[in-house]
């Protein structure tokens, strides 16, 4: 009980809390202003694969409208480019409403041939109020071609740029020096782990062509052919320095070393030849000496065995009526009992019976007594 009471005293106070901020969202208004609103994903690749396109995403410009309900307040600049976009928005659902909608009886009262005059005059009072002038060059925006504009203006500040540094250069300058305002400041930022990136994707580049390359040339191992011995290199690096090895070895300074240890390899294989003679030899003559005392050993036997062969098959009646004596002994056991099971069972339906018969005579003569009562008393 004293847990639940301090639990609703911290969520009263949780409430009451002038940190916590209580937003009031309405579900079905969300989903009103986000139905039908799509993302547009064409041309767009956000991953990290490594490769010769250059990866691109969304594209973002200077051009920034303010969330509703932050309760941030618009400068000029941002409300006229917010004007200017909410016109051009409505430029084009009223030109599709045109090509799309037929006149009836049933208009409203703004038919869109109306609307798009109004809309007209309205981007004629737009214009005419040279907010341009005043909020600067920075306040224009294209809506139809954000880069173009964008490289319009990066033109702009570079001819700028050049211009003061010609008008400078000349002194025909009464101002002097050029206040640093009026100066576009260009910044590099240097990438390095891009460019580790970059050297990465080239190297395994070059690898993967290589590893093509090696599996072209390679061509499959010979074991008769004696040239292609040994060469079990992984890569092409690895063959070329194998042959290159094998080459030396064919070197006139180097040819009569390996005659001379041929020489001596030669004399020591025969060697070994004649001792492997001699000794398979006597392993031969011991082995045939070793069968001959086995032989010796079991002479006496074999003169036994077609006595023990003949006792054996006069046995054999004799093993066979014992296995069915034993088999006949076991089924007979196995009766009795079931005999007796059956005994005992049949002992006990009949007390069963007995038991019965009893209750049924009681019950007989206590209904016969009954009836002789009643007799009796009819009778009087």
């Amino acid at each position: 009980m004293e847990i639940s009471v301090v639990k609703i005293l911290y969520e009263l106070e949780e409430l009451s809390s002038t940190s916590v901020e209580h937003i009031i969202v309405n579900p079905n208004a969300a989903y009103d202003k986000f139905k039908d609103k799509r993302v547009g994903t064409k041309g767009l690749d956000f991953s990290d694969r490594i490769g010769k396109t250059k990866r691109t995403g969304y594209e973002s410009g200077e051009y920034e409208m303010l969330g509703e309900g932050l309760g941030v307040k618009e400068t000029p600049q941002q409300k006229y480019q917010r004007l200017l976009h909410e016109v051009q928005e409505l430029t084009t659902e009223v030109e599709k409403i045109k090509t799309t909608v037929k006149e009836s009886a049933t208009e409203e009262k703004l038919t869109p041939v109306v609307l798009a005059k109004q809309l007209a005059t309205l981007k004629q009072q737009l214009v005419a109020s040279h907010l341009e002038k005043l909020l600067g060059p920075d306040a224009a925006i294209n809506l139809t071609d954000p880069d173009g504009a964008l490289a319009k203006r990066l033109l702009l500040q570079l001819e700028a740029t050049k211009n003061s540094k010609g008008s400078g250069s000349g002194g025909k300058t009464t101002s002097g020096t050029l206040p640093d305002s009026s100066l576009v400041t260009y910044e590099l930022h240097s990438r390095p782990e891009q460019d580790k990136f970059s050297q990465a994707a080239k190297v395994a580049e070059l690898e993967k062509r290589l590893t093509e390359l090696e599996a072209t040339v390679r061509c499959d191992q010979d074991a008769q052919n004696p040239l292609s011995a040994g060469l079990q290199g992984a890569c092409l690096t690895e063959t070329v320095e194998l042959l290159q090895a094998k080459v030396s070895a064919l070197d006139l300074a180097v040819l009569d070393q390996v005659e001379a240890r041929l020489q001596s390899v030669l004399g020591k294989v025969n060697e070994i030849a004649k001792h492997k003679a001699s000794v398979e030899d006597a392993d031969t003559q011991s082995k045939v000496h070793q069968l001959y005392e086995t032989i010796q050993r079991w002479s006496p036997v074999a003169s036994t065995l077609p006595e023990l062969v003949q006792r054996l098959v006069t046995i054999k009646q004799l093993h066979e009526q014992a296995m069915q004596f034993g088999q006949l002994l076991t089924h007979l056991d196995t009766t009795q009992q079931m005999i007796a099971s059956s005994l005992k069972d049949n002992a006990t339906l009949l007390t069963q019976v007995q038991t019965t018969m009893r209750e049924n005579l009681s019950t007989v003569e206590g209904n016969f007594a009954n009836i002789d009562e009643r007799m009796k008393k009819l009778g009087k």
